[in-house]
Formats: structure tokens, C-alpha cells, sequence
């Protein structure tokens, strides 16, 4: 029941004229262990206040939280990146991540970055992104007040979470910007390790919708 709430709050209307990003030059390349996972999540209303983000068309749609990628993650705050040149991602599989991350550029970008480093292709990659995604039911965060009451709408949304396991990121201002759930090896919610972000007691501000 619960993948099926999760998977029905990420379901969207798909653009039929979708045009996949290129695969732009590989940055730096960093190969370390991965001892861990984290799933990440954007507040999409203030994603879409960026310049470079709000012409795309998932920031007309009235999204909330959409994932920003899955991450293999190193020991201590290492982690590897861009582990192989990345090919430019198909269009199909653009449609079928579309409402996970309703932006071209930046599903090429997490495949790039990400998921060059612990997944054979691309494929691969999302297919393991959706199924972990479907695991964590999306609570509706427009009337949140502080840093601990969204790890209390994640925990009430999904009892087995490890409170935790939530990261709660804010920009300078204390808006809003991403959720990050900490995830062990087999992609299960664990604590994080290197902390979790704002703590309980800081005010936030969340851009509606």
C-alpha cells in the first residue's frame, strides 16, 4: 500500500515534446568506496526559482518534492563522481523518469555524475531510483514551520523511518530547498552519518507551490 501511495504522488501529465539534454563534458572524476546511499529529494518550487531552472517544463506543474537523484556515497564526506563518460540518455528513458525528476537536464546530470558510478547503464540507474523511491510515501510539506516538523511529516508518512535517517537542507535564507533520506547498502533507510542538516528547532520558509 505504501509503494502504491508513493507511486501515485509522483504520477504527472508527461510533455510530448520532451528532447533529452546532451551528455555535456565529464567533470571531475572522482572513484571511491561506496559504503552508502542517499536518496534526495528537491522542494520543486524552489528549485524552480533558479534562473537556470525555471524555463523547464516541470516547473508549471505544481510539484512539491521530486527527486533530485540516488547517490552512492564514500566514507566521511567523500563520495565519487563521474566515474566513466556518460552516454546521452535515450529519449524513453527520459519519458518514463519524467515525473520522478521533471527535468531533462538534470536526469542527464545525475546520471553522469551518479550513476556512472555504481550502475552498469543508465537503465540500471533509474530502474534502481524509481524502486527506491516507491518505498517512501511523500507527506505535503506547503505548511511546515520548522526543521523537526518536516522529519515529522516524513516519519508520520512512513512509520519505519528512522527519524534520523531525514536530512533537512535550507539555503542561506532558510528556505526550504531538499529532503535527503540516508540509506544503507541494500538501499534501506539508516541514520545519517555526517548529520542531518537543520536542526529540529530552526524556522523555515517553504516557497508554495
Amino acid at each position: 500500500m505504501l509503494e502504491l501511495v508513493a507511486a501515485a504522488a509522483l504520477a504527472c501529465a508527461i510533455p510530448t515534446d520532451l528532447t533529452p539534454a546532451p551528455a555535456l563534458p565529464q567533470e571531475e572524476s572522482r572513484i571511491v568506496p561506496v559504503e552508502h546511499f542517499v536518496l534526495a529529494y528537491y522542494w520543486w518550487p524552489q528549485e524552480c526559482r533558479r534562473a537556470d531552472s525555471a524555463a523547464s517544463p516541470g516547473c508549471h506543474a505544481g510539484f512539491g518534492l521530486r527527486v533530485h537523484g540516488l547517490w552512492p556515497d564514500g566514507p566521511g564526506t567523500t563520495y565519487p563522481q563521474f566515474c566513466r563518460a556518460p552516454t546521452p540518455l535515450a529519449v524513453a528513458e527520459v519519458r518514463r523518469n519524467w515525473c520522478l525528476t521533471p527535468s531533462v537536464t538534470l536526469l542527464q546530470h545525475e546520471w553522469a555524475k551518479h550513476g556512472t558510478c555504481d550502475w552498469p547503464d543508465a537503465a540500471h540507474y533509474f530502474a534502481d531510483m524509481r524502486r527506491v523511491a516507491a518505498r517512501i510515501a511523500l507527506p505535503d510539506l506547503d505548511r511546515v514551520a520548522t526543521a523537526g516538523a518536516v522529519r515529522d511529516a516524513m516519519v508520520a508518512s512512513n512509520p519505519r523511518l528512522p527519524r534520523d535517517a531525514v536530512f533537512v537542507g535550507t539555503d542561506s535564507n532558510q528556505w526550504l530547498t531538499e529532503i535527503r533520506v540516508c540509506l544503507n547498502l541494500a538501499k534501506r533507510p539508516r541514520g545519517c552519518e555526517s548529520g542531518v542538516g537543520a536542526p529540529d528547532s530552526i524556522l523555515i520558509r517553504v516557497w508554495p507551490r
